[in-house]
């Protein structure tokens, strides 16, 4: 089975140091603003939107680029781990930009925040209408939740709760019979349950993106993994500035 490392070797960590998310307006590559409490205090619920929205793009970015960090690893003594690190990151990305689409639709019903965004440079504006259209809806919101959804439910911040998706992923590698590895060892990265990320790399690609087994699984993952990663890309591009509100 492809591992959910080359599954997904184009949601790659290329939004990590890049000035992508600012480029609506010229920035340097790095600048600071200051913000007094005081003046967040007043503006209410809408100042607790704001906050929710840099909690989301603050861990989106640091989780994309622990992935980056993680697809570079050389060091013999982590290379066994670097395939199941990805694919946790990827997942966890995933489930960060679940939280933050719940924070752009709390946007889309907060006049004052509304009336704010329409003052935003119509670059931030078109990636605001963009999102909108993968929060509950929008056009493109059933296609979110098959693309992403059920992996922040069930392998991000859950673990298959009720079991179903392991017992299946368990029987899918039964038939034919395939195996994996426990390992253990005097540093925590040489401990690897692989059979954990063989188990999750199967209920993703089989059960959640639905990849059918005529189809080449690389390309196809790929694919799903770009357009999750595009949507990723349009959450950054309005929260980087939307942060100025």
């Amino acid at each position: 089975m492809l591992s959910l490392l080359a599954a997904s070797s184009r949601y790659s960590a290329d939004i990590r140091d890049e000035p992508c998310f600012l480029n609506a307006i010229s920035v340097e590559l790095t600048s600071t603003r200051y913000l007094n409490f005081q003046t967040l205090k007043t503006r209410g619920q809408s100042a607790v939107t704001v906050v929710k929205l840099m909690m989301a793009f603050n861990d989106l970015t640091v989780a994309n680029q622990a992935l980056g960090y993680w697809k570079k690893e050389e060091r013999r003594w982590r290379i066994s781990r670097q395939a199941g690190a990805c694919g946790y990151f990827v997942r966890i990305q995933i489930g960060h930009l679940n939280e933050g689409l719940k924070v752009i639709e709390k946007i889309q019903k907060d006049h004052a925040l509304l009336t704010l965004v329409g003052q935003c440079d119509p670059r931030t504006q078109a990636s605001f209408q963009d999102v909108l259209q993968y929060v509950p809806g929008g056009a493109k919101r059933r296609r979110f939740k098959q693309l992403a959804g059920n992996i922040r439910d069930s392998l991000a911040f859950h673990y298959d709760q009720s079991g179903k998706l392991t017992k299946r992923a368990i029987a899918d590698r039964a038939a034919p019979s395939q195996e994996s590895s426990i390992a253990r060892g005097n540093t925590a990265y040489l401990w690897h349950f692989k059979v954990a990320d063989d188990l999750v790399d199967s209920i993703v690609v089989r059960q959640i993106w639905n990849i059918p087994r005529d189809a080449n699984l690389r390309t196809e993952a790929d694919r799903i993994a770009d357009e999750v990663h595009q949507i990723a890309r349009l959450f950054a591009d309005f929260a980087g500035f939307d942060a100025r509100l």
